[in-house]
C-alpha cells in the first residue's frame, strides 16, 4: 500500500503547491527579463511507502485472503462473506468497544454516529470525541438511514438487527470482542484490514503487547490476592469466569475470587455470598456515586466485618470505562489494578493513556 503525503496534504494539494511555488519563484526573479532565466529547484511530492509486516495478518480470523492488500477485500463473517471495494469512509459501529478501537485507527469523522452512553465519561473512553458527534437512538432504521458503507457488529448484537441491516444491502461484519486485552489483538488487526488502517492497527497491537509484557515482567512471584469485582444497581452482581472484569483481575496478577468460588459470568450475589467468597480485595467498577454508596454498605455490614477486604480496608472504586468496556482500554484497567495490588513493584511507574487517531 502506498500513501502520498506532503506535510499532511494530499497529492493534488501537493501538486498545486508545487505549481504555485514555481510561479512565485519565477515572478520573484523578474519574469519580464528575457535575458534572465533562473534555474528553479521545485520540491516534488515524493511517494512515501508505509511498510508494514504483512505476516501480522496471516492468521487473523475473518480475512479471506491475507495476501491481498489491494481493493476490493473480502471479510468472512457469521452472516457470510462481505466485500469492500475501497476503504470505507462511512463506518458505523454498534458497540462502544468497537467504536473505541475505530477511534484509535481512523479519523473519528468517518464514524457515522454515536449512542448516548458514548458521551458518558465514566463509561466511555471516547466521550470527548463523541460529545460533538451525530447522536442517534437504538432503532435499526436510524442506522440504515445513515447509509454507512459497512456496519461493525459484535457477537452480542441481536440477529434480527443484523438481518434488517443486511436486508438494506449494507455489509455487516461481526468482529468479536474478547474478555482478554491480548485476545483483542486479532480483532484490532481485522478491523484495521477492513478499513485500510493496517499500519495503525499494527501500532496499536504492538502497544498492547508491549504494555502487557511490562506488567507480566513486573509482577512478583508468590501468593496472589483473591480479588472480587462486584457492582450494585438494584442488586449486586459479581464478575465470575469469562467476564471482562475477571480477565483484568487475572492479568493484573490476582485470583478472580468469584470464579474461584464457582461463579460463571455475571451472577447476582448477596452480602452473605460475598462473605462466603471471602476476598482479600474488593473492586467496584461502576459510576462513582453508586460505587460510594455500595462501598459504604459493604464496609458497614456486620456480616462482612471479618472478610479480609473489609477488615483491612481493601475496597476500591475503579474506573468502569477501563473495566467494563471491551477494547484496548482494558489494558489501563490491568495496569492500574496491578499497581494497586503490588504497589512496591510499580513504585514510580506512570501509565499513559492510549492515543486516538491523529493525537
Amino acid at each position: 500500500m502506498i500513501r502520498f503525503w506532503m506535510r499532511g496534504v494530499g497529492v493534488r494539494s501537493a501538486a498545486l503547491y508545487v505549481v504555485m511555488l514555481a510561479s512565485a519563484l519565477i515572478l520573484g526573479c523578474g519574469g519580464g527579463d528575457a535575458q534572465a532565466e533562473p534555474t528553479v529547484v521545485v520540491p516534488t511530492a515524493t511517494p512515501v511507502v508505509e511498510a508494514f509486516d504483512v505476516g501480522r495478518f496471516a492468521d487473523v480470523p475473518g480475512i479471506v485472503d491475507p495476501s491481498n492488500f489491494e481493493w476490493p477485500r473480502s471479510i468472512e463473517t457469521s452472516e457470510g462473506v462481505i466485500t469492500l471495494d475501497a476503504p470505507p469512509e462511512r463506518v458505523h459501529s454498534l458497540s462502544l468497544g468497537h467504536s473505541e478501537i475505530l477511534a484509535a485507527l481512523m479519523d473519528f469523522d468517518r464514524l457515522t454516529a454515536v449512542y448516548s452512553f458514548f458521551v458518558d465519561d465514566e463509561q466511555s473512553n471516547i466521550s470527548t470525541l463523541s460529545a460533538d458527534h451525530t447522536l442517534i437512538g437504538f432503532a435499526p432504521e436510524e442506522v440504515v438511514a445513515l447509509e454507512p458503507e459497512v456496519i461493525i457488529a459484535s457477537r452480542f448484537t441481536n440477529a434480527d438487527t443484523v438481518a434488517l441491516m443486511t436486508g438494506a444491502n449494507i455489509p455487516v461484519a461481526r468482529a468479536s470482542l474478547e474478555n482478554s486485552a491480548l485476545g483483542n489483538v486479532p480483532n484490532i488487526l481485522l478491523i484495521g484490514y477492513m478499513i485500510g488502517a493496517e499500519v495503525e492497527a499494527i501500532e496499536l497491537a504492538d502497544d498492547i503487547e508491549g504494555r502487557m509484557q511490562v506488567i507480566a515482567d513486573a509482577l512478583p512471584d508468590g501468593e496472589k490476592p483473591r480479588v472480587l469485582s462486584v457492582s450494585k444497581w438494584t442488586s449486586a452482581f459479581a464478575a465470575g469466569s469469562d467476564t471482562t472484569e475477571g480477565g483484568i483481575i487475572e492479568q493484573a496478577g490476582g485470583i478472580n475470587a468469584a470464579a474461584d468460588s464457582g461463579i460463571e459470568g455475571h451472577q447476582q450475589v448477596s452480602i452473605e455470598s460475598i462473605a462466603a467468597i471471602n476476598p482479600d480485595v474488593i473492586i467496584v467498577p461502576q459510576p462513582l456515586e453508586g460505587a460510594n454508596t455500595f462501598i459504604e454498605e459493604l464496609t458497614s455490614s456486620p456480616a462482612l466485618a471479618e472478610v479480609p477486604a473489609v477488615r483491612d480496608g481493601q475496597i476500591f472504586y475503579v474506573l468502569p470505562r477501563y473495566h467494563t468496556t471491551l477494547s484496548h482500554w482494558n489494558v489501563r484497567g490491568v495496569e492500574d489494578l496491578a499497581a494497586m495490588l503490588y504497589p512496591s513493584a510499580f513504585e514510580g511507574v506512570e501509565f499513559e493513556e492510549f492515543a486516538n487517531f491523529g493525537e
